[in-house]
């Protein structure tokens, strides 16, 4: 597809030979960026922890890349995963390497990844909120009776959204800009497993 600066993007369900590319993407993230998405700001994700993100079964876990239609580097991920609990809901998170972000390139793997969701019998995509961010949490608070605060866990708030019946719609639309201010922390289920792989908070191997 073609993304808002005219720039040429592939789009594609993530698969365990992916690997590399995830690596080499991490490696382009700002710290920033790899604090605020990943809770970490070790230098390269381990082989248990690329395993993770690629090895998913596209239905409980779902992964889609876009890649540089030019060089065929990967460029950004939008994943969600379902609740155990609660089928029809899934965590979500978007990740876009920095020199990447503010093109359109997040939208348009959001609006992807919530395609994807509708097939798999998802309805509601929940995201964690920073609790002592007023604007994101007014932001997403005031957009509409589909999103609501469901609980508060650890200096967070778990919003949810229910999905509208085609495209992202106007709640998700907020939540991305919420992504884009670097607000949202990322899922649950991820931040577990990757605490469970790397103890100590993710304390860089060697260490």
């Amino acid at each position: 597809m073609v993304l808002r600066d005219g720039s040429d993007v592939l789009i594609r369900q993530v698969q365990p030979g992916d690997a590399p590319l995830l690596a080499e993407g991490f490696l382009r993230l700002s710290t920033e960026s790899r604090w605020l998405r990943f809770l970490t700001g070790k230098p390269k994700l381990s082989q248990a922890e690329l395993r993770y993100f690629t090895e998913v079964d596209h239905h409980d876990h779902e992964a889609l890349g876009a890649l540089n239609h030019v060089d065929g580097r990967g460029l950004g991920i939008a994943r969600y995963i379902r609740h155990d609990e609660v089928p029809e809901a899934a965590e979500i998170a978007v990740t876009v390497v920095d020199d990447w972000q503010g093109r359109g390139l997040g939208t348009e793997l959001l609006s992807e990844l919530t395609d994807r969701a509708r097939e798999e019998g998802i309805r509601r995509f929940t995201a964690l909120v920073a609790a002592d961010n007023a604007a994101v949490v007014g932001l997403l608070g005031n957009i509409g009776a589909d999103v609501r605060a469901t609980h508060h866990e650890s200096g967070t708030i778990e919003y949810e959204i229910t999905l509208a019946p085609g495209g992202l719609g106007d709640e998700l639309q907020a939540l991305l800009r919420a992504f884009g201010l670097r607000q949202l922390t990322p899922p649950k289920s991820i931040r577990d497993v990757l605490a469970a792989l790397v103890p100590d908070r993710f304390t860089p191997e060697g260490e």
